[in-house]
């Protein structure tokens, strides 16, 4: 790879250095650099391969042109690289991409169509993208993609990927098929485009709140028996004790309770300091109602609220506040406890009412810590769990000795008060 010319070149994204490279086929390699990236550890990168039907002619065939625009967007904001590789209707070239096209207009898919012509699925490589980031001293990369096979390929060739930023699409009627295709047979993080989801309970109606919980690289929370898994590290305890001291109650569910005895407290020895306060503890009572109505309460509780979330008609034997259930609607109990004072809720489990959260749409954050340093190994563990998250949304950070995978789901003021202990 030789380094050919550079320049400032503005535009109407922002203004940007522009470095062209030339490999050993002779090809041009642009690199378009924002902020001091030199030597750089987690640096937001996109490799992205040309378009012309999209980037020139303006096509609503595929969603490159949205891909590029929004990198360019977000490194300009945030400091990054862009490397633009000559890798043509995904490295098939510009007349097999046109003759595919046709292929397509007679009812065949993106695979199908390259098929037919004889040609791969996906023939790109990213051995240049890979020789610049080395020139350029980077530690390790932030990649904005939707495509899983980027990850592994990078990784593959000797670079560190420590996240994953989601880029967001926005379907056309010429693009769905394809965008589908993608999905469904070429594993991109994408989410459904059929229909708008159901809105659930509006946010002013009930507590701001983030679910969070750790996961083993193979979907599980739990042993056989129950027993809970040693999954977080030592700087994500850090993390989770910091989120409950900023919440004004923490929440699990029945089964979490009686297994786990969990205190849901802020521990001095997890914060390396003492607490500034203590939430308030919320159970969620299912299936587990007569069980949790002869059980104690640990005495060191005795000093903040206990919520139940019950049906039960009877208090049980221990002090708590009743929250009355609507079967298993969660909408009427939310509201209620906001109208008690709980503005703001962080739910950590157990897997059954987190599901019940996310179905019910009652989530504006979410994240999940997955003991493996892959990003696609923890984003396939968080869909296998929980299968309506919106994989196209979903953002990766290298986090202690695993990945902490973040989604927004709402936009609410309370966002900016947590997020910078939602990122470490």
């Amino acid at each position: 790879m030789k380094f050919k010319a550079s320049t400032v070149l503005p535009t109407a994204l922002g203004q940007f250095v522009v470095e062209i490279y030339q490999n050993h086929k002779g090809e041009e390699i642009t690199a378009i650099c924002h902020g001091d990236i030199a030597g750089r550890s987690k640096l937001p990168v996109r490799m992205h391969s040309a378009c012309f039907t999209a980037e020139v002619l303006g096509s609503l065939k595929c969603d490159c042109k949205q891909q590029l625009d929004y990198a360019l967007g977000y490194i300009a904001a945030n400091d990054g690289m862009v490397i633009y590789l000559p890798q043509e209707g995904r490295g098939i070239g510009l007349t097999n991409k046109i003759r595919a096209y046709a292929l397509q207009e007679l009812g065949y898919d993106t695979i199908e169509a390259n098929a037919k012509l004889n040609l791969p699925i996906d023939a790109r490589t990213y051995d240049d993208a890979a020789e610049i980031l080395a020139f350029h001293g980077i530690r390790s990369v932030q990649l904005l993609t939707n495509n899983p096979l980027k990850l592994n390929s990078l990784e593959a060739l000797g670079i560190k990927v420590a996240g994953r930023i989601p880029v967001p699409c926005d379907p056309t009627a010429h693009s769905l098929q394809y965008l589908h295709t993608k999905r469904d047979a070429m594993g991109h993080l994408l989410s459904g485009f059929s229909a708008p989801p159901e809105e659930g309970v509006s946010p002013l109606q009930r507590p701001f709140i983030h679910v969070n919980f750790a996961l083993s690289t193979d979907g599980q929370m739990s042993q056989a028996n129950g027993e809970p898994l040693c999954l977080s590290c030592q700087r994500d305890w850090q993390r989770v004790h910091e989120l409950r001291e900023r919440y004004d109650a923490v929440a699990v569910g029945a089964k979490t309770w009686l297994n786990d005895k969990p205190k849901l407290n802020v521990r001095y020895d997890k914060l390396g300091r003492k607490p500034l306060k203590q939430p308030h503890r919320v159970i969620f009572s299912g299936r587990h109602q007569a069980v949790l109505k002869q059980t104690t309460l640990d005495p060191a509780a005795a000093e903040r609220e206990t919520w139940l979330v019950t049906e039960l008609s009877e208090r049980p034997c221990w002090p708590s506040q009743v929250v009355a259930a609507k079967g298993w609607s969660l909408a009427p109990s939310l509201a209620q406890l906001k109208a008690e004072g709980i503005e703001s809720m962080l739910v950590e489990g157990g897997l059954t009412l987190i599901q019940s959260f996310m179905a019910q749409q009652v989530v504006d954050v979410l994240t999940i810590y997955v003991n493996t340093a892959s990003v696609v190994a923890a984003i396939a563990a968080a869909t296998e769990v929980l299968g309506d998250i919106p994989a196209d949304q979903i953002t990766a950070n290298a986090f202690g000795a695993g990945m902490l995978l973040t989604v927004t789901l709402t936009h609410s003021a309370e966002q900016p008060l947590m997020a910078e202990v939602m990122h470490g």
